[in-house]
Order: C-alpha cells, then sequence, then structure tokens
C-alpha cells in the first residue's frame, strides 16, 4: 500500500491543478465528520484557467520530473495508469481532512481522509482488481458503499459518486501500575474492526454530526477561491480526560470554535484570507476585553537593514482575567500564589500587552582568526544573527514584584533598579535588561545598546508598515535574504537547485490580523513572489518541480550508495532500525 500511495498522492496534488469544475457547493460535506481537527478542500476548476493561460500542462510538468532513465520510465507509466485508467473524475474538487481521537492515556487515534470523486466506479473498481497492490485484497460491499481494506491500517471506501482513502493510526503506550510498579503492555487493539467502523461512520452519519451541519464551513464557499481551509476545536475536547482537575467550564470555552480560510493565487502573490469563528462565551469575553492595535514604534528603531522577521501584537491584559473568571479558576489560582507573595492579577497586569520581536542579520559567517582552533573551524561556517524582544511594562510595583521573585530564584540578577541576565542566561548566549518601563530580551549587548539608543532607523518599506497600522498583530518574513543568507554555508547540498528557486520565486510574507469585529476576527496572509506579474501558481510550479527533481536525484543518490556498500541488499537489522 506504501508504494501505491507513492504514486496516488503526487498525482492527486498535481491533477488538481489541472481540471475545471465550476463551484456547487461542497455535497461531500456529509462524508466528513464535524469532530474533524481540519479540512482542506481544492477547487481544480479555479486553478485551470490561470496554469493553461501560463502554458502549463500535466505533461509538461511531468517531462521536467521524469528523465528517460529505466526507473523514470516506469514511474510515469505508474502515474499514468493512475491519471487515465482509475476512474477518477479530475474535473471535481478533492478533500483532505484529519481527526484525532482518544488522549495518551487510552491510546490516541489520527485519521486522514483524501476524499475524491469518481467518473466510472466500475472503471475504479477494475482499476483496482488490476493494481498489483490490490489484487489480493478482497472486496466487500456494504449497503451504500463499496470497501477494500489494504495493509498499513488504510482503506479504500468508494460509491457510485465517491471514493474516500482512509489512513488509520492508533498508538498505545504501556501505563505504569503504581501498586504493582511495573508496566502494563495495554491488550492488544482490533484496529481493523474500529477502522470499519470509522468508514461506516462516513456513509451513515446524521447531517448534524457532518460538517453539512457546520455553517462555518458550508459558508466558506460563498467566496469563490482556488482553496480551502477549515480548523475545529471540537476534536481537542476528547484530551480534556487528561486534566489533573475537573474543570467542567474548559469545554464550554473550548467547543464549537472554528476558523475558515480562502487561498486563492493571484498576480504576483498568494493571498490567504480568513476568519475565526467564536462560540457565544468566548465572543462575549473577547467583546468585553478588546484590545489596541499594534505600536510600531517599537519596531521602527531596530538597528539593522537587513530585517529577516517582525512579530508585533498588542492585547488588553485584563482579557486573561475574564477566561479565568469564565472558568471560576481566579480563586484558586490565588490561593496557591500566595505563598510567593504575589496573585495572578500581579502576572497580568505586569506587562501593558504590547509584544514586538524582531530577527535580523540570519546567515552564515567565518569564526574569527583567533577562534579557529583546527582545520574543522578554519573552514566551517557558524550561524549569526541578531534579535530583539520588547515588553514593555505595565503595572510597575507588580512587575517589581515578580522580577524580585525571580531574583531570589537565581535565574536573574538585580542591579539597582534594573534587572540583567543571570549566569544561566549568559551561559545561553542571551542578553537581557529590564526597568520599570521596558523588559527586553537581546541576541548580544550590542544589539540592545543600538536599539533602545533611539538613533538608528530600521529599513522597513512603507508598503509593509502600512500594511501593519490598525491591527492587532502582524508577522513579516523575508524569504529570499534568509535563504541568501543561509545558502553559502551549504553549496553542496543535494536540494541547493531548489534553494535557488526558492529564493527566486519567493520574496517575502506578511501577515495580519484584526480585533474580534462582534462576529469574528478576520486576518490576512500574504506570500509576496519576485515576479509581480505572473499568476502565482504559474510561478510556483517551477519550485515544485524542482524539489520533485531534487528529491529523485537525492534518493537515487541514496539507492546508488546503499548498493555500493551492501551489494546483496540491507541486512534486516540495519533496515528495520
Amino acid at each position: 500500500m506504501k508504494s501505491a500511495l507513492r504514486y496516488i498522492l503526487p498525482v492527486t496534488l498535481l491533477m488538481v491543478i489541472f481540471t475545471s469544475c465550476s463551484n456547487k457547493g461542497p455535497r461531500e460535506a456529509a462524508f466528513i465528520p464535524k469532530t474533524a481537527s481540519a479540512v482542506i478542500v481544492l477547487d481544480p476548476g479555479a486553478m485551470q484557467d490561470k496554469l493553461t493561460s501560463g502554458g502549463i500542462s500535466v505533461d509538461t510538468l511531468f517531462s521536467r520530473i521524469f528523465k528517460n532513465d529505466s526507473s523514470d520510465t516506469e514511474d510515469r507509466k505508474k502515474l499514468d495508469d493512475f491519471r487515465n485508467n482509475a476512474g477518477i473524475d479530475w474535473k471535481k474538487q478533492l478533500f483532505f481532512s484529519f481527526s484525532q481521537k482518544g488522549n495518551l492515556t487510552d491510546g490516541n487515534t489520527t485519521v486522514m481522509n483524501i476524499m475524491g470523486s469518481l467518473s466510472d466506479a466500475t472503471k475504479f473498481e477494475s482499476w483496482i482488481k488490476g493494481h498489483k497492490e490490490f489484487s489480493s485484497k478482497t472486496i466487500s460491499k456494504e449497503k451504500t458503499y463499496s470497501y477494500l481494506l489494504a495493509e498499513d491500517n488504510t482503506m479504500l471506501s468508494w460509491t457510485d459518486k465517491n471514493v474516500i482513502v482512509t489512513i488509520y493510526n492508533y498508538t498505545q503506550r504501556p501505563s505504569y501500575d503504581t501498586v504493582a510498579m511495573e508496566f502494563k503492555v495495554p491488550e492488544k487493539k482490533n484496529v481493523d474492526a474500529d477502522l470499519k467502523k470509522e468508514v461506516n461512520t462516513y456513509y451513515t452519519q446524521e447531517k448534524d454530526a457532518s460538517m453539512a451541519g457546520v455553517q462555518a464551513f458550508t459558508s466558506m464557499f460563498k467566496d469563490k477561491a482556488d482553496g480551502y481551509v477549515f480548523t475545529s476545536s471540537n476534536s481537542s475536547l476528547s484530551a480534556l480526560s487528561m486534566l489533573p482537575l475537573s474543570l467542567p467550564k474548559v469545554e464550554e470555552l473550548m467547543k464549537d470554535n472554528y476558523s475558515s480560510a480562502t487561498l486563492s493565487f493571484e498576480a504576483g502573490k498568494i493571498v490567504a484570507k480568513s476568519a475565526t469563528y467564536t462560540n457565544p462565551i468566548v465572543s462575549n469575553i473577547l467583546k468585553q476585553y478588546a484590545g489596541p492595535t499594534v505600536n510600531l514604534s517599537m519596531i521602527e528603531r531596530y538597528p539593522s537593514d537587513k530585517i529577516n522577521g517582525i512579530m508585533l501584537a498588542s492585547f488588553n491584559p485584563e482579557i486573561f482575567s475574564g477566561f479565568l473568571k469564565q472558568l471560576e479558576m481566579e480563586g484558586l489560582i490565588n490561593g496557591r500564589l500566595e505563598k510567593a507573595g504575589f496573585t495572578i492579577q500581579d502576572l497580568y497586569k505586569s506587562l501593558k500587552g504590547e509584544i514586538a520581536v524582531v530577527v535580523s542579520d540570519l546567515g552564515f559567517s567565518q569564526p574569527e582568526p583567533q577562534q579557529k582552533t583546527d582545520e574543522e573551524d578554519m573552514t566551517r561556517k557558524k550561524p549569526l544573527g541578531k534579535m530583539i524582544f520588547n515588553a514593555p511594562v505595565g503595572d510597575k510595583a507588580s512587575f517589581t514584584k515578580l522580577m524580585d521573585k525571580v531574583v531570589e530564584l537565581g535565574y536573574i540578577r538585580k542591579e539597582g533598579n534594573t534587572y540583567k541576565s543571570g549566569e544561566l542566561m549568559s551561559i545561553l548566549g542571551v542578553y537581557m535588561h529590564a526597568d520599570d518601563k521596558n523588559l527586553v530580551i537581546a541576541s548580544d549587548s550590542l544589539t540592545y545598546t543600538q536599539y533602545m539608543s533611539n538613533k538608528n532607523q530600521a529599513v522597513i518599506s512603507n508598503d509593509v508598515l502600512n500594511r501593519f497600522k490598525g491591527k492587532s498583530t502582524v508577522f513579516y518574513f523575508d524569504i529570499a535574504n534568509t535563504i541568501g543568507g543561509f545558502m553559502n554555508g551549504n553549496a553542496a547540498s543535494d536540494y541547493n537547485k531548489s534553494m535557488r528557486t526558492a529564493k527566486e520565486t519567493f520574496k517575502d510574507i506578511i501577515g495580519t490580523s484584526d480585533n474580534f469585529d462582534g462576529k469574528s476576527v478576520k486576518g490576512v496572509f500574504e506570500v509576496r513572489m519576485q515576479n509581480e506579474k505572473q499568476n502565482s501558481l504559474v510561478t510556483l510550479t517551477s519550485l515544485l518541480t524542482d524539489i520533485a527533481v531534487d528529491m529523485r536525484v537525492a534518493a537515487k543518490k541514496q539507492k546508488e550508495l546503499e548498493e555500493k556498500m551492501f551489494p546483496g541488499g540491507i541486512p534486516a537489522i540495519i533496515r528495520t532500525n
């Protein structure tokens, strides 16, 4: 089954790009359980015109990936057979869903489903019977669907219109018996029976038990896009049983929180627009403790013209009080903290609610001559970079109370009215300086001094800064410069070609989110390309094919090395380990 999936999955991802359909809504939502933690939907129809106008076809891509040696010819033949003869309708949407069940104590189950449409169910079944991976397996019939139980906890199930590949992984660790003082190995579970039960649920569940009954899921398809992503908090509810305390209010906070996002490939950029929908309890807290917007002055004075990444966030610290009161835990926590001499209010009131993180000058550098101790040091390049973390102080009395406690524990030291790095932080190469205005952690003392002097001006484009204004959280990452900083130290890497193509493909990433607007929290995540005129999907295919080629070359090198080292085949004891 593993070898079959090697061909099925790549073609599935490629073929989704080269087909066309009209978006009539997710009929397949009825097969996806409401408890799924994440669902990814790819819409081939929305992508078709963008690629064909760029002169890209399936054969064009495959010709780039596959060479002319015997192994490539055989692999290409298998892919073409699946693409053309498996009865798959490549003109319809593809759904990828993920679910988690159970916990570490009772056993954890992870389920992944890939669902597509069939153009010819009879042809699909004939393809299965003729495929050597499945020919020895038995096809069973249920009332509304057929299925085949393959190896590796995998099942294929299908109707006359849809096919689902289900991968079911169950793990359980030995438990420790404190009375007998020994580990107990759990009884082996009948995974096949559970897998059959899981799959049967997809075809028999009521609408309210499926994603078809979740408005946040179905409504996101109203916006035309190339892809959709949906996440839910409901799958994590089963893990609450592992908490040391019984907290019934936690479930009220966690259930029915959803996030949806649309993905669009536009000229020169990939744009993802998201919306997070919270349940009434969480919504009331977000509305009551609305936060401010980001403080740009915290990054504008950063001392570098080679900024790799930025993260800014602003929030109302009192929101933690809102959640703790809802959980009815504020009094309990204060009772535990009383001996330490402070309260939970001191924790969240000590900081203002503004955070800035800036990283710059990432890359490799040669060590200084006096630091070279051997031949390896003469050629080895070492990672380099600068960083600032700044969190302005809120209530000064609460901040002093907390920092003095940290001094007592020996993690930091106090000099007058300032707090500085302790021995452990110094060993780790972290510089910290805190006073009654700011808590700052830096990569080194020079970067801190330059940052706090207010005499420097960070090199950040006005376009990026304007996107940051009025937002509650922002993120920026310079992809091209970051890749360039590390490429020189990895010239001999198997993936150097892919790295060069990635540097020539991507420019940067900009992410922003707003405060709660009474209905949802909206955000925008944008990946900008170097080529601003070409559609980003067309641009991206060059990178994907280079990665595929590099992966095949690396795998071939590994295989040749193994054959050279072990002419008679790899010994079983090595292969299994």
